[in-house]
């Protein structure tokens, strides 16, 4: 969940988000499956998300429609609000509140709205991590359950850039090579995180987020 969602917002800064999302598809792809691979339970994880998953994979396609048919301010701005709500989710804590029973009925539109924002911005974060925080799932479920979904995801959505003709060859080369610091980057971070008492880890991580979200939204209205 934070590769794209910080790789996006910073690169974005410097460079449009139309040409920021194809770079980090095979990291995405890769580190996803790293993580899948690493947790058990999956077809617990499977049978209660897969529904969600399938309706995201199908309505990706439309929000890669508009990351390349919207005015790319609007795609910035979008960013930046979508990054900031991310950092808003995480410190007001939402409390879980839904019904159990209502889990199975509003996996389809929940679903369909992660979808178009996962094409639009490269990232489905902030809305997941509130409705993960609304279903109430504990850390590990939490982590199992966003590998298994956003995996589902990028195989579509990576098909989905390459039909819009954003990944030439060296796009492609660019973006597989970029896979070595993310795996390093990865592994480095599972050992800070070790390290560092988790409230503060998650406050730093959580200002250069919101620093990088407003830095977006400013740029998106500016232009």
């Amino acid at each position: 969940m934070g590769l794209p969602l910080v790789a996006i917002a910073l690169l974005s800064i410097v460079i449009e988000p139309r040409a920021a999302v194809p770079l980090v598809l095979v990291s995405s792809l890769v580190l996803n499956l790293v993580q899948i691979l690493q947790m058990g339970g999956v077809r617990d994880i499977a049978r209660r998300y897969t529904l969600l998953a399938l309706a995201a994979a199908v309505s990706v396609w439309g929000g890669t429609e508009l990351l390349f048919a919207v005015d790319q301010r609007i795609i910035e701005v979008l960013l930046g609000l979508v990054v900031c709500g991310y950092v808003a989710i995480n410190v007001t804590r939402i409390p879980p509140a839904l019904p159990r029973v209502w889990e199975a009925r509003l996996a389809i539109p929940v679903g369909l709205v992660l979808g178009v924002l996962q094409g639009a911005t490269g990232s489905l974060a902030a809305p997941l991590a509130a409705w993960w925080q609304v279903l109430g799932l504990k850390k590990d479920e939490f982590i199992q359950a966003s590998g298994y979904v956003l995996f589902i995801i990028v195989v579509p959505w990576a098909v989905s850039v390459v039909v819009k003709g954003a990944v030439t060859w060296e796009v492609a080369a660019v973006s597989a090579g970029l896979m070595i610091p993310a795996l390093l980057g990865m592994f480095v971070g599972g050992r800070v995180r070790a390290r560092v008492p988790e409230e503060r880890y998650r406050n730093l991580i959580l200002a250069l987020l919101f620093v990088a979200g407003i830095g977006l939204f400013v740029k998106g209205l500016a232009m």
